[in-house]
């Protein structure tokens, strides 16, 4: 979360603005349609409970770091990838509380505050992210020296957690198979090409978009199973999609 605050500027996010239909295209995509598509899912298929949940979160969540893995620096004039994952990672602290609103059996499940998730969330992702964004801003010689070394640790950090967790995840799998779990996942997955479709006539703003759709606050989500969720299934949901 600091290195993209230390990798984005000003003059990027104001190119966003600038472009409004790609901006406005971008939260309709994140916002509304996909979590469209997840309650259309979850109400054609005979999921159960934990499984609904678990959908819905991830269709509701937007905004991941893990994005920038598949996205390059367009060219001069387009808006970059990284204030556009800034902008839906802090639009993730709002989706946060409207989706554990209308999510079944929160009030009997939910054992946090919900002001306390939503500090505890937005610790973890807006100070990080403004705080790199204030550096860049203030000092970008600094800003430039960090975000190499932050890049490296952060992608050491991912491939070890994908690695140690790895047979959590085959359980996960097994375990929700069945019932149409699975296949409402996949089918959650490729309708995420809606943001392709909908990115513009360019290739480079279509993959932009394409990607932020695509990758769902899969942290996000496990952090409220484990808070909002105890002793329940949901968890396994956003295992078996990194699986």
């Amino acid at each position: 979360m600091l290195s993209i605050g230390l990798r984005s500027s000003g003059r990027e996010f104001r190119n966003i603005l600038r472009d409004r239909g790609l901006f406005v295209r971008t939260l309709l995509a994140n916002c509304v349609l996909i979590p469209a598509i997840g309650l259309l899912l979850v109400h054609s298929f005979p999921l159960n409970p934990d499984a609904k949940i678990g959908i819905l979160l991830l269709a509701a969540i937007p905004g991941t770091p893990i994005a920038l893995q598949f996205t390059r620096r367009p060219r001069p004039g387009w808006p970059l990838p990284l204030p556009m994952t800034f902008v839906l990672s802090l639009v993730s602290v709002v989706m946060t509380p409207l989706a554990i609103e209308v999510m079944p059996q929160t009030a009997e499940r939910n054992e946090r505050p919900l002001f306390i998730l939503i500090v505890t969330i937005a610790l973890y992702i807006a100070l990080p992210l403004c705080t790199g964004v204030w550096v860049a801003g203030r000092a970008p010689r600094v800003a430039s020296r960090l975000i190499r070394p932050l890049g490296l640790l952060a992608t050491v950090a991912f491939l070890f957690l994908t690695s140690e967790t790895r047979l959590i995840r085959r359980q996960a799998f097994r375990a929700i198979h069945g019932r149409g779990t699975v296949l409402a996942m996949f089918l959650l997955l490729i309708l995420m090409v809606i943001g392709w479709l909908i990115g513009g006539p360019d290739r480079e703003t279509r993959r932009i978009v394409a990607t932020s759709t695509g990758m769902r606050s899969v942290i996000v989500v496990l952090y409220l199973a484990r808070y909002c969720f105890p002793g329940t299934n949901v968890y396994m949901i956003p295992l078996c999609i990194c699986h």
